[in-house]
């Protein structure tokens, strides 16, 4: 299968105890009560998803044919994390939308997710490398990335839209913990960010 083309969703894909399934309104419905981070990871929050009008506009979007997988990463029948992948990105398998919430930190959820999606995408979609983007503030996060082969390509400043937006309303003290991964540039904020990438066929020992 090229990665080219538009693939069904498998009904799970299995991992280190826990499947990545499809959204579905029941999984939904657990995301809307997940715990929220705020500032500055609140373009991960997903409260908004208790809004039943917004809830089903979400749940279409992640269910539509195109580039674009969405699966929620389950142990039993609760949802733990989430991901995406961009089949369809020039730089090669897109992940994004990589959140765990802060109620299930600390057991590896976001690294056994993002291992099951990889191993599941080599299968089906051989060839292109993997590829994410990551402010470097996350450093929790990268440690996840980098258990499971990523590894920071380049660095560069970005325009953070929804940071960007919150930085103007939040107090100075709340900014100054990620104060030196910001900058001001041409009359706006931007914040440093990584671009890592995995070789397909990376193993530990590579």
């Amino acid at each position: 299968m090229s990665a080219t083309s538009t693939a069904t969703y498998p009904l799970a894909i299995a991992g280190d105890g826990l499947e990545l399934r499809p959204w579905d309104e029941e999984l939904l419905a657990q995301l809307a009560q997940w715990g929220e981070r705020g500032f500055p990871y609140h373009a991960f929050d997903l409260g908004h998803l208790r809004d039943p009008v917004r809830a089903r506009a979400e749940l279409a979007r992640a269910r539509e044919a195109g580039p674009h997988r969405h699966f929620v990463a389950c142990e039993g029948d609760t949802a733990v994390g989430r991901i995406s992948v961009n089949l369809h990105d020039r730089a090669g398998l897109y992940l994004w939308a990589v959140h765990v919430p802060p109620e299930h930190e600390g057991r590896g959820v976001c690294r056994r997710m993002m291992a099951a999606l990889v191993a599941w995408l080599e299968a089906e979609y051989p060839g292109p490398d993997f590829v994410l983007t990551t402010n470097t503030f996350a450093e929790h996060a990268h440690r996840a990335y980098q258990a499971v082969g990523f590894k920071v390509a380049e660095t560069r400043w970005h325009y953070d839209r929804p940071l960007a937006e919150q930085l103007w309303r939040v107090p100075r003290e709340q900014r100054k913990a990620i104060e030196k991964h910001l900058r001001f540039h041409n009359g706006r904020w931007e914040v440093r960010t990584h671009l890592m990438a995995r070789p397909q066929g990376w193993s530990p020992s590579s």
